[in-house]
């Protein structure tokens, strides 16, 4: 009898070792199980954040000082723009882009001056007046600046102590806003803060 009980003993530390060893295998069969969703997931929690950063924000931003131009005493006859693309953002054909005025009394949407590049604009129009560090071409790149100049056809806004917005929209993106109030005193040059 003897020999039956050490030989039942031996069998179930047997068991044990082999269930023990199934525990292992089950577990680490569930951890990389766990681990690879867990990637997975991360994957596409970073693709949406970045999604959601490029239709939130603009693929604009202004690159320096905003300036207004006045050829006539209390009031600006057009604003100066530099604008480049936030870092991470496809070029921009500027030939794409829409502009509007926005003011507590008016409203207006100002169009492209013809031609676009390298000019200044008519009255109630809008123009590249400069590129800097950029190739011939209408895109808009990384690394390139374009010096807006939008002179809307009504100015009311554009006095002393007033606000405006310049809204400056590429086709299929977010427009960048830019907002600034007229000082008190308006010069051949004013910047506008």
């Amino acid at each position: 009898m003897s020999t039956s009980n050490s030989s039942e003993a031996g069998f179930t530390g047997l068991e044990a070792a082999i269930v023990l060893i199934a525990f292992v295998v089950v577990a680490a069969v569930f951890a990389y199980v766990v681990l690879g969703a867990g990637i997975l997931f991360s994957e596409e929690s970073r693709s949406v954040v970045h999604q959601g950063i490029q239709e939130a924000g603009s693929s604009l931003t202004v690159t320096g000082g905003v300036y207004g131009i006045s050829n006539t005493p209390g009031r600006i006859d057009s604003i100066i723009v530099p604008v480049g693309l936030t870092a991470g953002s496809e070029p921009i054909d500027i030939t794409t882009v829409s502009v509007r005025l926005i003011g507590s009394t008016h409203k207006e949407t100002v169009r492209q001056n013809e031609p676009l590049i390298d000019v200044v604009p008519a009255v109630g129009r809008w123009s590249v007046q400069e590129r800097l560090n950029a190739d011939s071409d209408h895109l808009l790149e990384a690394g390139e600046q374009y010096v807006l100049n939008v002179s809307p056809m009504v100015m009311l806004d554009c006095r002393p102590y007033r606000t405006f917005a310049v809204e400056i929209k590429p086709a299929g993106r977010p427009a960048l806003r830019v907002e600034r109030t007229v000082p008190g005193s308006v010069t051949t040059i004013t910047r506008l803060d």
